[in-house]
Parts: structure tokens; sequence; C-alpha cells
């Protein structure tokens, strides 16, 4: 696990290191002092996933970084430290978007059961911080949020939404970016609130009405409630006591742009460019999960090899402008000859690959061979020129004994050579 730890103290750091290293050897550390260091290296790193971050650091507070990750790190978990063993602070790094609270003062137990909780989507809080400072009845420090951190709420630029958590829920408090994105208003404050009609997420619903559980976390749920349009939402949510009643808390962020871009890089490396097929990864992972099910569900499946015909020599001929039509032509005959569930993938070249979803192999043969046909047909001339361009294919089923894809493509190459030695565009197979 790629781990960042900031504080301006080194002996502190180096203490903090030891014991992280002591409880896993999974733990890829990495130290800063200042606040401008810290940001720097999280601006390097992408895929760091665990920030102990100081509150004050000599060039600033570490919240200034906690903002800062929850608009660029969807996925990384964020626990704020301070010498001072404050309800108001653990309160501010919570609202800034941090996922727990740990004074300076902890005990080895304590990062051990912080880390534990968050790793599981919760956020986490000492016990000695939950309790109230005007009794000893234990409760989450979300329930002191509007009396030691109001302000902080209602200038937040995020929604921030209380509700009743009974059988007739109501509405206790939201702020003014949660009136602008949910089209409430404070005028509907003790009304009742229709949970439902704002939160469609199944595990979300599913905490709420759980009393086992004080506190929830989501990097990214989709949704298309809010605003009236789809988008991608950092939600974080506690249950708390408010005004002598159980109730829940929720706070949201907009981060639909930073999914977007993460969903794009996602698909630009699974994706071949040209084509938009999938290339060779994408189809690895893609086809991996197909076997399995294949397997678990006794499913039939199916795998075809196909390489274009004389494809050097159409280059040679036309140009390679020519020779990448004749790819994405071919992509796009594959795209309207199979269905949306079977996995279309260019492996590089001139080769394609094909896996058939629940597919006996003789109906596999009939779509294969139609592709073949279909190819043909619409390759006879493309963009004015003769083309007359051809594919040959091998095509193998799944066996009992196969327990990885590329035992299917490594039969299905084998199977394309055939065809290709026997004259070409033709489909060869194992199983007649």
């Amino acid at each position: 696990m790629k781990t960042l730890v900031v504080d301006d103290h080194e002996m502190f750091r180096m203490g903090l290191c030891a014991l992280l290293g002591q409880m896993s050897d999974d733990y890829d550390i990495h130290e800063e002092g200042t606040l401008q260091g810290a940001m720097d290296y999280v601006a390097s790193e992408p895929d760091i996933e665990l920030i102990l971050v100081d509150f004050q650091l000599p060039d600033g507070s570490g919240l200034e970084l906690v903002k800062q990750l929850k608009d660029t790190h969807l996925r990384c978990k964020i626990i704020v430290m301070s010498g001072h063993e404050s309800q108001d602070l653990a309160v501010e790094a919570m609202v800034s978007g941090a996922n727990g609270f740990l004074p300076k003062s902890f005990a080895s137990v304590e990062v051990k059961s912080a880390l534990a909780q968050i790793v599981e989507g919760e956020f986490y809080v000492p016990e000695k911080l939950k309790r109230s400072s005007q009794s000893d009845t234990s409760t989450m420090v979300a329930g002191k949020l509007l009396s030691v951190g109001s302000n902080v709420l209602d200038n937040a630029l995020d929604p921030v939404i209380i509700f009743e958590n009974t059988t007739k829920p109501k509405l206790e408090y939201i702020n003014q970016a949660a009136i602008v994105a949910l089209g409430l208003s404070e005028s509907r404050i003790g009304e009742e609130f229709e949970v439902t009609e704002y939160v469609k997420n199944d595990e979300l619903l599913a905490f709420i009405s759980d009393d086992s559980k004080e506190s929830y976390i989501n990097s990214a749920i989709y949704t298309d409630v809010f605003s009236g349009k789809g988008l991608w939402l950092s939600v974080s949510c506690s249950k708390i006591e408010f005004l002598n009643t159980p109730s829940v808390m929720i706070y949201l962020r907009d981060v639909t742009e930073l999914k977007q871009r993460e969903l794009d890089l996602e698909k630009a490396s699974s994706t071949d460019p040209l084509t938009e097929l999938l290339n060779r990864r994408g189809f690895s992972e893609k086809a991996l999960q197909e076997l399995e099910r294949a397997k678990r569900f006794y499913q039939p499946m199916a795998v075809a090899m196909c390489d274009l015909d004389f494809f050097k020599r159409l280059n040679d001929t036309y140009g390679h402008d020519f020779g990448d039509l004749v790819l994405t032509e071919f992509a796009k005959v594959c795209d309207k000859t199979f269905r949306k569930q079977d996995l279309l993938a260019r492996f590089g070249g001139e080769e394609f690959v094909i896996l058939l979803v629940n597919t006996h192999a003789k109906d596999a043969l009939v779509i294969v061979d139609r592709l073949r046909e279909n190819w043909q047909q619409h390759a006879a001339v493309l963009d004015g020129q003769p083309c007359a361009s051809t594919v040959s294919i091998g095509l193998t089923n799944l066996q009992e004994t196969d327990n990885h894809v590329d035992e299917l493509i490594k039969r299905a190459d084998g199977l394309l050579y055939q065809s290709k030695e026997n004259g070409r565009n033709k489909v060869s197979t194992d199983f007649i």
C-alpha cells in the first residue's frame, strides 16, 4: 500500500513509520515534513492509497492537502493527526473530507483500529472524542457538528443534509449547498423526508437501516437523482444524535469530472485507439471474468482468432492510411455480426480475437462463418479501391480442462494457421 506520512517532527515520523512497518510489510512508505512537499509528492503519485498528515504544518494546515486530494485521488484514505485532542478539530477534519482523526498521543492499537475501520469504508475517531463534553453519553463526533462546527457546515461548498432516522423521518438540517443541489428549501425543515426519493443506492439505503453501522463512505456513487442529470458523487454518511433523535448526516461531493477522467484513462488503457475494440490487456481482463463465469455456471464458450489475408499487400499497394481503413471497417463488420455481450479485440497488426459468451460450438461456427462471408462481401471494394480482402479464422470451444483463456487462444491460433495453409478465407475448428 503506497503510503505518505506528513509531519514536521522527524522523530515522530520515524516512530510512526516504524509502527506501520511492524504492522505489515505491505506499506510502501514515503515521508514529507512540509505541506508543499506533500502536495508535490501526491501530484506525481496518482496511485497513493493512504496518507497520515499533521493538522498543523510549518507552511500551512494539513486540511489543505485533504481538500486537494478529495478532488484528485478518489480512492486515497486520509487520517488527520494532531497534538490537540479536540472534538472541534476532529469535526473540522471530517467535514474537510478526512476519513479519520487521530491524536498524536495514540497507542499502537488505535492506529491498527483506525486503519481497519477506514479500509472497511468507515470513519475513525477515538472513543474519548466521541463523548459529549457535557455528559458521558457516547455518541458519534458528528453529533456535535452543529454545536462546535455549524459555521463550517453552513459555509461548506458541498451539500450537507441531516434527517431523522425513524420510521417517519423528518428533515432536520440542510446547508446552502444542499438547498441548491437537492432543490429543497429551509421551509421544509420539520417536514417528512422521503429518503428513497433522494437516495437510490441500495448499499447506502442498507447502511441507513442497519443500526449496527455508524458510518459509511463511498468514493464514487453514480446517480441521476440530484440536479436531474447523471453525476458521480463522493458520499460520507454518519449516524448521529441530533435534537435527541437518532439521525443521519450525509455529506456529498461532486466528483463527476474526476471520475470521468478516471474512466477515460481506464478506457484508453484497455482500448485499441484505431478500431476502438478492446486491446490485448482489455481483452485479457474481461475474458478472465467470462471464463470464471462459464466454469461456475457450466456455460459453453468459444474463442475465435482472425487474421486478415494478404494485409501487407494491401498496405504496400495503397498505403498505410488505406490499411488503417481496412482495419476499422473489419472492426465495424465484427461489431454488426456479434452480440454486445461478446468480446471483440484487436491483438495487434491485422490479428483479431473474439470470445463468444454462452455459445455452443456449432452455433459459434455458424456465427463466425457469417463473419467471414460478411467481410468478403463488405471488403470487395473499399473507398473506391478493389480490395478483395478476406479473413482466415481458427475456432475452438471451452473444454473442462481449460483453466486460462490463453489455452483457448493458443488452440484457436493453431487452427488459424491451418486455415492459412489450406488456402485462406476459411474457418478451421477442432470440434468437427
